[in-house]
């Protein structure tokens, strides 16, 4: 015998209602605090947290040698850089973070190994002599941060003067902190000079590399070079104190560069050549 449905009472129906949506509502919530705060604990070892990722923005002045990244019109992070020299300049405009990766080598710079032998060079310009065995082992470019073809923030040396083929150079500690704070997508404005250069700018220490030996080859062709902070691995080839390896730069933590290409930014930049 069929037996017909009978719709519950309304005062049921409204209960049951009810009950479905705070559910719905309490997990949703409850999820979406999880992912807070995992991201804040990824996190946690910056001195200001954030907490507007939209609003975020990486601002660098050429002039002045420094990168801000700001959320609103509070500094994120205010660190020095080092950018593309003449003929390799780095392009000016308004960009944003195309890519990021924690290790990275050079496709185009880097060292051709062979039988105990290491050799700067160019992917490009090929091995030093015709005899086979010849290895292309491209420049480490740890915390990568992309924002155009071949150009992006990455470890490496910070000379007092502009010497990258058209990266921005960051220190190891700094550009472990900016790759946790950036996204993709983060807006960057690439600019002679910023705003910020006549208040937070003026604070900033530039490190002096070019007065420091460089790490062994050896290093650099090692995974070690993305473990390990360069600034830790030129300490050991010096003999001077850690205060002259670089005067009032943060405690060391750990990354380096790119390839070539050129780059005009999607607005008012200006063409570049290949990056360091």
């Amino acid at each position: 015998m069929m037996r017909t449905f009978r719709p519950p009472p309304p005062a049921i129906a409204i209960a049951l209602l009810l009950s479905t949506l705070a559910h719905f509502f309490t997990g949703s919530s409850a999820w979406a605090r999880g992912k807070r705060e995992a991201s804040w604990t990824s996190g946690a070892h910056h001195r200001v947290h954030p907490s507007a990722p939209s609003q975020r923005i990486i601002k660098v002045s050429l002039e002045g040698r420094v990168v801000y990244v700001m959320e609103g019109n509070r500094p994120l992070l205010v660190m020095p850089t080092c950018s593309g020299r003449p003929g390799h300049l780095t392009p000016t405009g308004v960009f944003h973070v195309t890519g990021k990766a924690t290790r990275r080598r050079s496709r185009h710079y880097g060292f051709w190994v062979k039988d105990g032998q290491t050799v700067e060079g160019t992917k490009a310009g090929g091995p030093p002599s015709r005899a086979r065995g010849w290895k292309f082992v491209g420049y480490p470019m740890p915390f990568w941060v992309g924002f155009s073809p071949g150009y992006g923030f990455h470890e490496g040396y910070l000379w007092s003067t502009p010497r990258t083929h058209g990266c921005l150079h960051l220190t190891g500690r700094d550009a472990e902190r900016f790759f946790a704070l950036i996204d993709r997508g983060t807006p960057i404005s690439i600019r002679q000079t910023q705003p910020e250069d006549q208040s937070l700018g003026k604070a900033v220490a530039h490190p002096e590399d070019e007065k420091v030996p460089d790490p062994p080859f050896s290093f650099l062709l090692s995974d070690e070079s993305f473990t390990t902070p360069w600034e830790e691995a030129r300490k050991s080839q010096t003999a001077q104190p850690p205060q002259t390896l670089r005067a009032g730069e943060p405690k060391p933590t750990t990354r380096k560069e790119p390839e070539p290409g050129k780059s005009q930014g999607n607005g008012t930049a200006g063409p570049a050549a290949r990056p360091s």
